[in-house]
């Protein structure tokens, strides 16, 4: 009979070492970490927040070079208010139609020829399509204002989230290419996220939803967790599953990356001969026989 070790059981043991028994050990995380970049490239000439600096979601964070975009704005938008061809347009239109209609009166006194209604009749026509033309005009040059006024609004770095700034990649007078784009980090630290490896059996137990007791390293009282995700796969190495819970942290009490451990349902303590408690998984590894 030969026996071989598997190594497993003293992988998900380590997960373990710290934690009193019944609890899996992770570290508090920002719920989101966002890496802002920039939609257009260009040259950085403000910088609206420092480091650390508490952001609101859509708040300006950074400026890129807007020279060029504001004053193609202004020709936009000058020429999007622009009504003469409209109005004479308009004006052309209202005379052909007069004009038609004093013809076709003058037709049943047999005062006007059937040619002459058969003309005003095409002159107006070609009236209604310079007016048809000069809307479209109008619109089109609408629609060129809104686009620059979106290009030069993209050169505005904004904050997708509430959050803080926990870093600045480019400074002021620095190019931002394409290749490149970040500007800066935001984090969202309310709530506080954890991922924690939990054996398959418990793991499978365990609802999106669900609250379990965190113990949070250096505080006095257990958090109360929230599960947010229960992986559907088992890490096949170590037979743990990856399960993510919340923690709420409106005043932000708690910091992230502290040390935590997770109550989990099902690793309850087992006592030895003299009462203590131990853990219920061995951190030696698992003997296997094999014939």
């Amino acid at each position: 009979m030969v026996r071989r070790f598997a190594f497993s059981a003293l992988l998900v043991s380590s997960a373990f070492a710290a934690a009193d028994a019944g609890e899996i050990e992770g570290f508090t995380e920002p719920y989101r970490s966002i890496d802002v970049a920039a939609v257009e490239s260009g040259i950085v000439i403000n910088l609206m927040v420092q480091e650390g600096a508490k952001v609101t979601k859509l708040q300006p964070l950074a400026a890129l070079n807007q020279d060029v975009l504001k004053a193609t704005l202004d020709i936009a938008k000058a020429q999007r208010d622009a009504t003469s061809a409209l109005i004479s347009a308009e004006a052309e239109l209202k005379l052909r139609q007069d004009r038609l209609t004093k013809l076709q009166q003058l037709r049943e006194k047999g005062a006007a020829s059937e040619e002459e209604i058969f003309r005003a009749s095409l002159e107006t026509e070609i009236a209604e399509s310079h007016l048809a033309s000069a809307k479209e005009t109008t619109a089109i040059k609408s629609l060129d204002y809104e686009r620059i006024r979106l290009q030069l609004e993209h050169r505005t770095v904004k904050s997708p989230i509430d959050g803080y700034v926990t870093q600045i990649f480019r400074d002021v007078g620095e190019y931002v290419a394409p290749t490149d784009p970040v500007v800066m980090t935001v984090v969202q630290l309310d709530p506080l996220a954890v991922t924690f490896p939990v054996p398959a059996p418990q793991a499978f137990a365990l609802k999106a939803g669900q609250s379990l007791p965190l113990r949070i390293e250096g505080e006095s009282k257990r958090a109360d967790a929230k599960i947010e995700f229960v992986s559907p796969v088992v890490n096949a190495e170590t037979q743990t599953v990856r399960v993510r819970v919340l923690v709420s942290n409106p005043s932000l009490k708690y910091r992230s990356g502290a040390r935590s451990y997770l109550d989990v349902p099902g690793l309850g303590t087992k006592t030895n001969a003299n009462g203590k408690p131990m853990e219920r998984i061995s951190s030696k590894p698992a003997e296997i026989e094999r014939e």
